[in-house]
């Protein structure tokens, strides 16, 4: 799906102290991780993290090394209770026991990152989502995002000159609501669900099953001087089709300024660098003469489309028909391919 298209500058100092302490964050990539606690059953299997806690504390991250049975005495003393009292930590272990322990005790996903081994390989990790078994080659970034999705915070994505990309949340859902007011905005694009109540479930699910299981989805795009929220972009799975799909939208007051082609090169870049897609689909409606423009400058062309192609003269490759707000509507189908 392809989407298409607010910043009323006020306060200019402010927001300048706003966007050099949002920029300094993004560049740092560390906001909520502040320690790790790495637990071992396998004194002997220390030295392979060595790099990567070096990497910790060059971050300014704690980094405390010790053997499992001595993990409940440091809580103890710590007076570390629960996992929910526990924040900023993470912890990283090659021992089941204390997966299941630390799962046992807070009822749910603990923020535990497993780390595999050929003397752990047959033990039962239960539902751990999250383990490395090259710790030379894991960076500090990884684990941040394992805490985040522990404890559902949003991940970062990238940064262009003017926006960041961020996962969406449900506090998103009003500014969304606002901006899809606009009827040209959804003249080539979906509409929200019909309440925000209903759009934020939505946001909530989507949260848990696609940024979860495919580790990219949609994501909000915000303006780096205000955090004012500029849009949507990201990438998506279309059922019947194997190629991940190219999708944006940008609210009427930001379009006009080139914020969809900076946005939209930069997801491209990143799916090309950090998840490794070399080529990426996109469906634009017939009538959208702005987003066809713009993606044959991004480098898509036209193909024939894997599925739902219909006969049409006046097309070189026939358009997709597909429902798109309660109508049947007609879509040009383009590649994108890397390098």
């Amino acid at each position: 799906m392809l989407w298409e298209g607010l910043y009323d500058s006020a306060g200019q100092s402010a927001l300048c102290r706003k966007e050099e302490m949002m920029e300094q964050v993004i560049e740092q990539g560390v906001f909520y991780l502040k320690k790790c606690l790495i637990a071992l059953k396998w004194a002997e299997r220390l030295a392979p993290l060595m790099s990567l806690c070096r990497q910790l504390k060059d971050e300014g991250i704690d980094c405390q090394v010790m053997l499992s049975e001595e993990l409940w005495e440091y809580r103890t003393n710590q007076g570390l209770l629960s996992p929910e009292e526990e924040e900023g930590i993470l912890y990283l272990t090659d021992d089941a026991g204390v997966y299941s322990s630390l799962a046992e005790e807070s009822g749910r996903e603990p923020p535990v990152l497993i780390y595999l081994h050929p003397d752990n390989a047959n033990e039962d990790f239960g539902n751990a989502r999250y383990a490395l078994q090259e710790p030379e080659e894991t960076e500090t970034e990884y684990l941040e995002r394992v805490y985040r999705r522990c404890h559902n915070l949003p991940w970062e994505i990238l940064v262009t000159e003017r926006c960041w990309l961020r996962e969406t949340v449900e506090e998103d859902v009003d500014s969304f609501w606002e901006m899809y007011q606009a009827p040209e905005l959804t003249r080539y694009t979906e509409r929200l669900y019909p309440t925000p109540e209903a759009e934020r479930r939505y946001v909530r699910d989507y949260r848990r099953l696609v940024y979860s299981f495919y580790e990219y989805g949609v994501w909000t795009v915000l303006d780096r001087r205000s955090g004012a929220v500029v849009g949507r972009a990201g990438l998506s799975a279309r059922e019947g089709y194997e190629l991940p799909e190219l999708g944006f939208v940008i609210g009427c007051k930001w379009q006009g300024r080139g914020l969809a082609g900076e946005v939209c090169a930069g997801v491209l870049e990143y799916a090309q660098k950090q998840l490794g897609f070399e080529r990426i689909q996109a469906l634009v409606h017939e009538d959208n003469s702005v987003s066809l423009h713009l993606c044959r400058t991004l480098g898509f062309r036209e193909q024939m489309p894997p599925v739902g192609g219909q006969r049409a003269g006046e097309f070189r490759f026939p358009p997709v028909e597909m429902e798109q707000n309660g109508r049947r509507e007609r879509f040009v189908y383009m590649v994108y391919q890397s390098g």
